[in-house]
């Protein structure tokens, strides 16, 4: 082979390394799912086998769950506000959080 198809060789060879090498890069971690910070909301109450505390809100989309004391009764409508629960917990249903108020409407649940 000639000097020059040696060079051409090696020059192609050093181009293909560099561009498998920039394919290699690292790609974004995927988004991490939005964190709950604050709750507000409204709906039926339930109580769990474990004493937890069950919220259905009105529209059935969401169930949070929560301990109290004292506990709002079975199948009232209350309206809660909360933050997000950090850590372990014994409730096992639903979207666990921690109450730092809750209300009755005077409303009963129709479910």
């Amino acid at each position: 082979m000639k000097e020059g198809s040696m060079k051409f060789f090696r020059w192609l060879a050093a181009a293909g390394v560099l561009t498998c090498a920039s394919a290699q890069s690292p790609k974004t971690p995927p988004s991490r799912k939005p964190q709950i910070e604050e709750v507000r909301a409204t709906g039926c109450v339930r109580i769990a086998r474990d004493g937890c505390v069950e919220l259905q809100t009105l529209d059935g989309k969401t169930t949070y769950t929560f301990q109290a004391a004292p506990k709002p009764d079975a199948g009232i409508v209350i309206t809660i506000q909360g933050t997000a629960h950090q850590g372990r917990s014994d409730c096992k249903q639903g979207i666990v959080i921690d109450v730092t108020d809750w209300e009755p409407t005077g409303e009963m649940c129709t479910q």
